[in-house]
């Protein structure tokens, strides 16, 4: 009865050795084709990934061969803003194309409500341009920011002109002078 214990322990630990040995080093991997990219990334203690990237910070997030990329709190506005509504029409338009996308948190104390982006995607060392990839993920982000700016003012200028296109609508007396 030992025996076959100690044979089904032995086997469990080569099948974990096995798995551990053909899992992916996607943190590896990303850090590696951000220094090829010219970034100096830091892999934190959590296992997760900080750097920055054109001016931005960026903070990457790893289970097993995907990579949760995140570009955190890039814009904030205040809850009780006036333009909310058209906010998040413009957030929703820009989210409905791929890409990263937009999230917009629960207000704060301060009653700021913080928009990040994200996105997910897999990374591979079979993969040959794992770089250039990278790169374009990277510059989505800025896009889609840019996307929800346009998106705004779209809205704004649409609504500017269905204003400034509308009649008042009243009653008309006539006056009889006498």
């Amino acid at each position: 009865m030992k025996q076959k214990e100690e044979k089904e322990e032995r086997m469990e630990n080569e099948k974990h050795s096995f798995e551990d040995s053909h899992k992916p080093d996607t943190l590896g991997l990303m850090l590696s084709t951000l220094h090829n990219l010219g970034c100096q990334p830091t892999a934190n203690e959590d296992g997760t990934i900080s750097v920055q990237y054109q001016g931005e910070n960026f903070h990457m997030e790893f289970g097993g061969m995907y990579a949760r990329v995140w570009d955190p709190m890039w814009a904030g506005v205040k809850a009780d803003d006036p333009d909310m509504p058209k906010i998040r029409e413009a957030v929703n338009a820009a989210n409905f194309n791929f890409g990263p996308t937009v999230v917009l948190t629960a207000p704060d104390e301060k009653g700021v409500i913080g928009f990040h982006s994200r996105r997910d995607i897999m990374l591979h060392p079979a993969c040959p341009d794992n770089v250039p990839f990278v790169k374009a993920v990277l510059d989505s982000f800025f896009d889609a920011k840019g996307q929800v700016r346009s998106n705004f003012q779209q809205i704004n200028a649409k609504q500017m002109e269905q204003q400034k296109n509308r009649r008042p609508v009243g009653f008309t007396t006539t006056h009889k002078e006498e």
